[in-house]
């Protein structure tokens, strides 16, 4: 009998794989008339039930679930890249107030020129590591953009302090050697050093005017608009950083790090041009354009 049912078995394996697992099974009742006509009974549709659950609760995981999820992070990063480049577009706008506050009162007294031999220096080195790492441009638009500004707002810092001397073009002589040395032969260990120094720079940049507002008492000449924008643009950053970058650690902290500093010099020019000052809000904010207007008169 036993012979007979495995030749059965092997029968069916060979000309109903399905039918033969159901004979095979222990709990399948199977009568004479249906093996002879290839038929199951109740037992084995009940069994054939069972498989079907089991080969269900086997099977991987929803294609659907994969694609939706793939979808999500092109999303995030298409939404990633438009804010990059919409940042990098806006930051335009960063330094722009200061520089024409500078232009219309011929004066620039009220900023550090120290403060932006530290800009200037720490954005290139941003700029550099990104280059040399292959981020997407909309990873880092508005450092490149900035860096152009910071050049700009030096120069009419040291122009207008009267502090355009042997001093000043040995270290502009120095910045372009080794940005140029950076760019294209430091090896990567050193770039990597840069990004750091980079962050070093990024805390010790603002700290001068940091300083200079809390000995004055004052708001200072530093434009609130461009604080603002600043750390508005390192929040944006850091999600872009996420998605665009990789998460690269170094880039996350520099704007972490920036993202602290321009909120506490906006905090600064805010409790000080209001209370020690006596200016609103309004007129902390349009200091740039009142600052014109009365020129211009």
């Amino acid at each position: 009998m036993i012979t007979i049912q495995l030749t059965i078995i092997f029968y069916l394996l060979c000309h109903q794989p399905s039918i033969a697992l159901l004979v095979s099974s222990p709990s399948a009742t199977i009568s004479p008339h249906a093996h002879r006509l290839g038929l199951r009974t109740s037992s084995s549709i009940v069994d054939q039930r069972s498989l079907t659950k089991t080969s269900l609760s086997l099977t991987p995981p929803d294609a659907t679930s994969i694609l939706l999820s793939s979808n999500d992070d092109t999303v995030l990063k298409s939404v990633a890249e438009a804010l990059g480049y919409l940042i990098g577009v806006a930051s335009i706008l960063l330094y722009t107030p200061i520089a024409v506050r500078i232009i219309r009162t011929k004066s620039a007294n009220g900023l550090a020129v120290s403060t932006w031999w530290l800009k200037l220096i720490s954005f290139t080195c941003t700029d550099i590591y990104n280059i040399r790492n292959g981020f997407p441009i909309a990873a880092y638009s508005e450092s490149i953009i900035i860096t152009l500004e910071a050049i700009i707002v030096l120069g009419l810092v040291t122009y207008y302090q009267h502090r355009l001397n042997a001093t000043t073009f040995v270290l502009l002589g120095c910045y372009i050697i080794f940005s140029t040395y950076a760019l294209y032969g430091a090896p990567d260990e050193w770039i990597n050093i840069g990004q750091v120094t980079s962050i070093i720079l990024s805390t010790s940049a603002l700290l001068p005017q940091l300083k200079q507002n809390a000995d004055r008492q004052t708001s200072g000449d530093y434009s609130p608009i461009t604080a603002s924008l600043a750390t508005v643009g390192c929040i944006l950053r850091i999600f872009t950083t996420v998605q665009l970058a990789d998460s690269d650690t170094l880039i996350l902290l520099n704007y972490g790090v920036a993202l602290l500093l321009n909120l506490s010099v906006l905090s600064q020019i805010v409790y000080f041009g209001t209370q020690k000052e006596g200016k609103t809000l309004t007129d902390l904010f349009l200091a740039d354009v009142k600052s014109a207007e009365k020129v211009g008169d």
